[in-house]
């Protein structure tokens, strides 16, 4: 019996009682998540998002709802407010996508975005409220990776022509808060243990990387094995957003490559669709680190981010 089987299995059973204590505890958490984003609903959040993007266009940060301690990233750099994406963007491309997670407090875009000079740019943004104020912004623009990678430019026709999900699912496909955290959460350790097949997952289950092509030939988890002599950890791993309706979970990881493989370790913003408590698809923006880099999103200490 293998070591995956019965990992899983020892998981399964501890499943149980772990959504008895998460269940105890989530009311309290939700109130207080709740609470800390001033009880901004799924439509607060839209709109808190749309006048946040807006204000982006207009290259205008005091249109944008700033709270006094705002904190921004793009590709893990702090961005000053009006520098960095404040003057590169001017609207939306062919995909605007957007995500909310009441509980939490936070909103997401992913999509496609024009850029000032007129080029078309996959972008993932995730946006935290707090008392009305947008508090966070983490920005990722795709870049293109080298030096060992398998990815080129990233593709916008791609995100275009395989977009992430618009409109809710059906209730009776949908899985609960906890279950789609516990899902993405063994996604992750099967990509550290190069071993996917013990995840449950849609047999179409199909991957939209940079906008690459997707890839129903593997699957979503069945080409875990080759990241072996590759891919030495997922770190960093966050779950900041959690959209119950679309079933889709916002991931920020960092893939760390084992050194000699030429290849760069790689920070993505992960968007998990998660559907009848499987894994069903994924559509991922992704920025490569520099040669020598630290392994660091940009956001090691807004400690809240951890919980």
């Amino acid at each position: 019996m293998s070591r995956h089987f019965i990992s899983r299995a020892t998981s399964l059973r501890a499943l149980g009682a772990a959504a008895l204590a998460a269940a105890l505890l989530f009311t309290s958490t939700a109130a207080y998540a709740q609470q800390d984003s001033g009880g901004c609903d799924r439509a607060c959040l839209r709109q808190m998002l749309d006048t946040y993007m807006a204000a982006v266009f207009k290259h205008d940060p005091s249109a944008a709802r700033l709270s006094d301690d705002h904190y921004a990233t793009e590709n893990t750099a702090v961005v000053k407010n009006g520098e960095g994406f404040w003057k590169e963007f001017s609207g939306y491309g062919a995909v605007n996508r957007g995500f909310f997670d009441p509980v939490n407090g936070s909103a997401a875009f992913l999509g496609v975005l024009k850029q000032v000079h007129g080029k078309d740019r996959i972008v993932s943004v995730r946006l935290k409220v707090a008392g009305g104020k947008v508090s966070e912004a983490e920005w990722i623009v795709a870049l293109q990776g080298t030096g060992g990678s398998s990815h080129g430019e990233p593709n916008p026709q791609g995100l275009v022509d395989y977009p992430p999900p618009a409109d809710p699912l059906p209730p009776a496909e949908r899985s609960s808060r906890f279950m789609m955290k516990s899902l993405v959460s063994d996604f992750y350790q099967a990509v550290a243990d190069h071993y996917g097949e013990w995840v449950p997952s849609d047999p179409k289950c199909y991957r939209v990387e940079n906008g690459g092509p997707p890839t129903p030939k593997y699957g979503c988890l069945g080409h875990f094995e080759a990241f072996d002599k590759r891919v030495y950890d997922a770190a960093l791993r966050r779950f900041p957003l959690v959209d119950e309706q679309t079933g889709v979970v916002l991931c920020s990881i960092i893939f760390v490559h084992y050194p000699g493989t030429g290849a760069r370790d790689t920070l993505v913003h992960e968007y998990i669709q998660v559907r009848r408590n499987r894994i069903h698809a994924w559509w991922t923006a992704m920025y490569f680190l520099p040669p020598g880099s630290p392994v660091t999103n940009g956001w090691e200490k807004r400690s809240w981010i951890w919980r």
